[in-house]
């Protein structure tokens, strides 16, 4: 019994040191986004255009901070893909939105920031929604830690990507065309492979997803 609570433990670290680049990543970005809305509140004097924005920031601050309290405590990976290239695709489809940083920020119109907020707060709070309830089946790589079909898996086999990719669209009209759209779609591309993995690991290791993946969509009810 000590043994094997011994190995648990040392499973248990291993995990948590493997997600901490995320962690630390996402810890930062918060802190970042906090910062954002100071400086907004000091200079913005339009309530409206800084109840957008900041409501963006917040909901995006909002979607980081779950996924660093589910990497904390998630259950352990009965399975994973192997081999390296899933792991980048996952991880490249996550977080390809950082390569936006890369480009000029743009001034939006206030019709521009209403579309870039509404769809970034759309996207992330549906975010929060499924990634609550996945819970600790939570993964950012292709790894089987539990089956979840209930609530927006209902609908769709991947939620959560759809969120994460309206996000995704919004944040990009912030930043200089066409290289945004570029990002953005690259990000978009970036979920096909990772979906394909993610469902090979699931099938793999759950008899039950098959006939769960037979009925249901994989991105769009009734379409695809």
């Amino acid at each position: 019994m000590t043994t094997r609570l011994i190995t648990i433990s040392k499973a248990r670290l291993y995990d948590l040191a493997a997600a901490s680049p995320l962690i630390i990543w996402y810890a930062f970005a918060i802190g970042g986004l906090l910062i954002q809305i100071d400086a907004q509140i000091a200079k913005t004097t339009d309530a409206a255009q800084l109840a957008l924005s900041a409501g963006a920031k917040l909901a995006s601050a909002a979607f980081l901070g779950l996924q660093v309290v589910l990497f904390l405590i998630r259950r352990l990976p009965v399975d994973k893909a192997e081999g390296w290239w899933p792991r980048v695709v996952a991880v490249f489809g996550t977080n390809a939105a950082i390569l936006f940083l890369a480009l000029p920020r743009v001034e939006l119109s206030p019709a521009m920031n209403l579309v870039s907020s509404a769809l970034i707060i759309c996207g992330s709070v549906s975010a929060v929604i499924v990634a609550s309830r996945l819970g600790r089946s939570f993964s950012v790589l292709p790894q089987a830690r539990g089956l979840v079909t209930s609530g927006p898996y209902r609908l769709v086999r991947h939620p959560l990507y759809v969120a994460e990719q309206i996000a995704t669209f919004g944040i990009m009209w912030q930043f200089q065309q066409p290289w945004a759209l570029l990002v953005a779609l690259m990000s978009f591309a970036a979920q096909f492979p990772r979906m394909h993995y993610e469902e090979k690991i699931l099938a793999q290791t759950f008899p039950a997803y098959r006939t769960y993946a037979e009925r249901t969509a994989k991105l769009i009810p009734g379409v695809y």
